[in-house]
Order: structure tokens, then C-alpha cells, then sequence
């Protein structure tokens, strides 16, 4: 059995990304944290987290336990599906490479993002 994992990226909803950044800026030691907009959200990347600011119902839409880094996307997500889980939607382009989204036999929702 081999590792797909290379990291993991939390995914923190905060209601205030302004006043949110100085703590995580601090636990990480990451300096340049840029706040992005799109419609309905804000997301910052500070180090291993993922800020996300939003109204309710697009959070609804990008809600996920947390992003999975991973060197083979094809077979995290064939795991995923093996083990009685579901793709919700993906294979797709994202930013810096490609993405699918999961849910587990659990319920809980990932992200399985690929560099590239």
C-alpha cells in the first residue's frame, strides 16, 4: 500500500477574515497572507490553512473537511469510491493542477487536489 497523501490543507470558515488572519498568521509564521475576492467568498492561504470567508450559502457549496494534496489523483479518488464513498463532482481544472471532490462512507467532504 503506498501513500498518495503528500499534505493536507485545513479549511477554516471564519466570519471575519480581517480579524481571523493575525492568529493564523502567527501559529504558521506566515507573513503574506492575500485575501482574494470572488462573488461570496474570501479566501486567504496562510501556510496549511485555507481562510474562508462567505455568506452561508456559498460556504454551503465550498464546505469540505479538508484538501487532500495528493501525488496520484486517479487512485485517491479510486480509494475513495473503493471504500464506499462517492465523487460529488470532478474530475476538473482548478488552479495549479486538477481536483475532485469526495464524500467518504461517513458523509465527510474532500478535496483530492493534484499539482500540475
Amino acid at each position: 500500500m503506498s501513500n498518495l497523501i503528500e499534505s493536507i490543507s485545513a479549511r477554516v470558515e471564519v466570519t471575519d477574515i480581517k480579524n481571523a488572519l493575525p492568529l493564523y498568521q502567527r501559529i504558521t509564521g506566515v507573513t503574506d497572507a492575500p485575501v482574494l475576492d470572488f462573488p461570496g467568498l474570501r479566501p486567504a492561504v496562510v501556510g496549511p490553512i485555507l481562510l474562508i470567508e462567505g455568506d452561508t450559502e456559498t460556504l454551503e457549496k465550498f464546505h469540505r473537511e479538508a484538501t487532500l494534496h495528493v501525488n496520484d489523483l486517479t487512485a485517491a479518488v479510486d480509494a475513495f469510491v473503493a471504500e464506499g464513498g462517492a465523487v460529488i463532482d470532478g474530475p476538473v481544472d482548478a488552479a495549479g493542477g486538477r481536483r475532485t471532490i469526495v464524500r467518504d462512507r461517513d458523509g465527510n467532504v474532500f478535496e483530492c487536489f493534484q499539482a500540475g
